[in-house]
């Protein structure tokens, strides 16, 4: 029996975006929605709860992003974050703690400015900024120290206002966009993203968004293409029924490590193909994935809300 798509929104709604993810928490619900012209609206509504909420709400598509490789999600999220709003708050934020104002809050400040609003030395500020950020992102374990190194760079580029190369690099990094070693090293990373680290930079991507000041990430996904042949596809990205494995694996991945990853929320969509019993493509065939989302036990009433996976009319 299928749920009315309205009623499951209400209770994404109340019983986690509003609620439980803010708190730090986590989960990743799979839904299908019976109407394919549905599946949009779904994703749409989906986004403005979670951003009503305070999380930031990313909707990605399988048809113009490649999913299958774990580094992929991490820097399809990456570009849809809003770094400079994250640096900017916790930069702020930082300054408070070190006992002084930020005169216009929002406001790129230099170091010299700041200085003179608060009627201190420029050398004894910076030292005192540089002490709560060794605190405060140095010191949390929570944080790959990659991700670190990359913060604290991204900060002390907005402080003074001069290191914009810096700054670029950092950004080509978080995204994955191809750049030269060097570069990174300069701002003390020491690898690039990608699948040894991917986990661990989502997981430090998720605190930081936290420790800047928001209440989390919500994350929806339409996979729809993934279950689409070849012949069937007019446009975008065509993935082969072992690309689609890959896919699911991914997914896997980051369903085993949702426990640790702070005010995360995900939402895979898809249509009916997805529970095809014969399909190539269909979840039957990937045993791992299938039973992490599925449900055994079901009230003779109705479907679960709240279960892992549901089907949406």
């Amino acid at each position: 029996m299928a749920i009315p798509l309205g009623s499951w929104l209400e209770t994404m709604r109340e019983e986690y975006l509003a609620s439980f993810i803010p708190a730090g928490g986590s989960a990743v619900r799979f839904v299908v929605v019976a109407d394919p012209d549905q599946i949009q609206y779904a994703s749409i509504r989906l986004r403005d709860q979670g951003r009503q909420c305070g999380l930031t709400a990313i909707c990605l598509d399988t048809a113009t992003t490649k999913l299958h490789q774990l580094q992929n999600l991490f820097f399809a999220i990456a570009k849809a974050v809003d770094w400079d709003a994250l640096t900017r708050t916790q930069l702020e934020r930082i300054v408070a703690n070190s006992g002084y104002r930020w005169p216009e809050p929002g406001q790129r400040m230099s170091l010299a400015m700041l200085a003179d609003a608060n009627d201190v030395a420029p050398g004894l500020l910076h030292t005192q900024i540089n002490q709560e950020i060794t605190r405060i992102v140095w010191q949390d374990a929570g944080l790959a120290q990659d991700f670190r190194n990359a913060m604290i760079a991204l900060l002390a580029a907005r402080l003074a206002g001069d290191r914009e190369a810096v700054r670029n690099t950092v950004m080509d990094w978080l995204q994955g966009a191809p750049g030269r070693l060097a570069g990174i090293r300069e701002a003390g990373i020491g690898a690039k993203i990608g699948r040894n680290n991917a986990r661990a930079m989502l997981k430090s991507l998720c605190r930081w968004v936290r420790l800047c000041g928001g209440n989390g990430i919500l994350l929806v996904i339409d996979i729809g293409r993934l279950l689409r042949e070849r012949r069937e596809v007019q446009d975008g990205h065509v993935y082969s029924a072992a690309a689609v494995m890959d896919c699911y694996e991914v997914l896997r991945q980051t369903i085993d490590d949702a426990s640790h990853l702070e005010g995360f929320f995900m939402t895979v969509i898809a249509d009916p193909p997805l529970l095809a019993d014969d399909g190539r493509r269909s979840l039957n065939q990937y045993t791992a994935l299938k039973m992490r989302v599925w449900d055994d036990v079901r009230p003779r009433q109705g479907d679960n809300m709240l279960a892992p996976l549901v089907q949406l009319q």
